[in-house]
């Protein structure tokens, strides 16, 4: 049955095994860039820090988890938006740094907002407004102590260039260079 089969091939999209990352941009390219034209020399470990958690619109922005702006990871965005601009390629999206949560098709409407809203009446996501915003994200799996501390960040230690034009699951980084 034709519908059947489109349907398995809808749902079978969303919700891909990913490595967890940050996504500083992305580009066609109609080569292979280096990696080390694209972040500076001397390029230090990045302090992340989440700020807020959006619901996107499309499947590559689904669910997110925003960074702060901070100086450290928009100099390394910045020099690869300059590197790009610089060889003639144009960004996709203005929409980055982002830290994505999940990917999915929307196999109902507001299937995204939902997924938002579980992820915060279940403590797996917490923000605290008022003077300075207080984000958390807590991966432990079901049943952690209310003694687990919540990640409000990470250090980034690694980046990535990663070839995006398949489907999430065989994305292949392609080079990776230590911060």
């Amino acid at each position: 049955h034709p519908r059947a089969s489109h349907l398995r091939t809808y749902r079978s999209r969303s919700y891909p095994r990913f490595d967890p990352h940050i996504t500083l941009a992305t580009f066609l390219s109609p080569h292979r860039p280096n990696i080390f034209h694209l972040v500076p020399m001397g390029a230090k470990t990045t302090p992340v820090h989440f700020e807020s958690m959006e619901v996107g619109d499309e499947f590559l922005n689904s669910l997110s988890i925003i960074p702060k702006k901070s100086t450290e990871i928009m100099q390394l965005r910045d020099r690869i938006m300059d590197h790009l601009k610089a060889n003639n390629m144009r960004a996709m999206s203005s929409s980055f740094p982002r830290m994505t949560l999940f990917y999915l098709d929307e196999s109902f409407k507001g299937e995204r907002m939902l997924l938002s809203k579980q992820l915060r009446e279940t403590g797996r996501v917490h923000e605290q407004k008022g003077g300075e915003t207080n984000f958390t994200l807590n991966c432990t799996v079901d049943g952690a102590g209310p003694e687990f501390d919540a990640m409000k960040g990470f250090e980034g230690t690694e980046i990535w260039l990663v070839d995006c034009t398949e489907g999430v699951e065989d994305w292949t980084v392609l080079d990776r260079r230590d911060l």
